[in-house]
């Protein structure tokens, strides 16, 4: 279990206090302090570590069962030349590629 600086929310609940100037209560700026305190702990860096090391574990599992993909007919590369290029297919400046 974390522990915290129950000082340093102290001080910010009554630093909260004293500068909202009776607009807000004090338990409604302890409150704060305390939501504030348990968000920093959650942006701690081996926090974001733990969260980044269990994303990729559940990635690599769900990955694991995909199977390899295997090349389709459409994407035969067997075909003639001819297919695809002609005498009259010219690109710029009149080079013989095809995407030219």
């Amino acid at each position: 279990m974390k522990q915290y600086n129950l000082s340093q929310i102290m001080k910010s609940a009554h630093r909260k206090f004293r500068s909202a100037k009776g607009e807000k209560s004090f338990s409604e700026c302890l409150k704060s302090a305390w939501m504030f305190a348990k968000l920093q702990v959650s942006f701690s860096d081996e926090n974001i570590a733990k969260k980044d090391r269990e994303f990729v574990q559940a990635q690599n599992a769900k990955f694991e069962k995909v199977a390899p993909s295997k090349r389709s007919s459409y994407d035969d590369l067997s075909i003639p030349a001819s297919a695809y290029y002609n005498a009259n297919s010219t690109g710029r400046f009149g080079s013989h590629f095809v995407n030219d």
